[in-house]
């Protein structure tokens, strides 16, 4: 029994340490409970020298009925109905540490719960980011693809208008050439002589 009692000790000393969980945000199921002791005596009446009608371990929810007129007993109903009096001193209105540790438990269970989920969250965002990064980093190569093909065929293009504007006037240039040449050209023929229509 005191092996058991000392591991609970431990446990809710750790639970103090590291201050999981605030006692006043907790849901109590009685108002009163005797402080975690290993374990008191309850007498028949508000003093030592009355009968000892039992123990009550630490923690136990209790149910203060009276105070003696010095406060040093209290009257009290214990968890398995039994009515007695216990010394005042260790009668405390915090909740007990046995009754702590399962509701911190499940709390701290659900935190844990909790963070797991945000951390898959979080990995599956940071996914979904790395992905976006990824056809962004694509799309950006495929326009500057594109742009560089739309600059390379502008080019062409305007290489092939200037290529077709020197040909037309080189072609223009040969055809007035030619020209000049056959006017010069006809200038310099012999002209036929007329037949006279008279009749000698």
């Amino acid at each position: 029994m005191i092996r058991k009692w000392l591991a609970a000790a431990l446990i809710a000393c750790s639970f103090q340490a590291f201050s999981l969980q605030d006692t006043a945000d907790l849901e109590a199921s009685s108002s009163h409970y005797i402080r975690d002791d290993l374990f008191i005596f309850m007498h028949t009446g508000p003093g030592r020298n009355y009968r000892i009608l039992g123990s009550i371990e630490a923690g136990t929810p209790i149910t203060v009925l009276a105070r003696d007129n010095d406060a040093e007993f209290t009257q009290i109903t214990d968890n398995e109905g039994r009515d007695g009096w216990v010394e005042s001193r260790f009668v405390s209105n915090t909740m007990s540490q046995a009754e702590q540790l399962p509701i911190i438990s499940e709390k701290l269970a659900e935190s844990q719960s909790a963070l797991q989920t945000a951390q898959s969250e979080n990995a599956r965002l940071r996914q979904q980011l790395n992905d976006a990064r990824q056809q962004v980093s694509k799309l950006t190569t495929t326009s500057e693809e594109q742009a560089s093909e739309i600059t390379r065929l502008t080019a062409k293009v305007d290489s092939a208008n200037k290529d077709e504007l020197v040909t037309w006037f080189t072609r223009g240039g040969m055809v007035a050439g030619v020209g000049i040449l056959l006017g010069v050209m006809l200038t310099y023929l012999p002209k036929r002589k007329r037949r006279s229509s008279e009749w000698m």
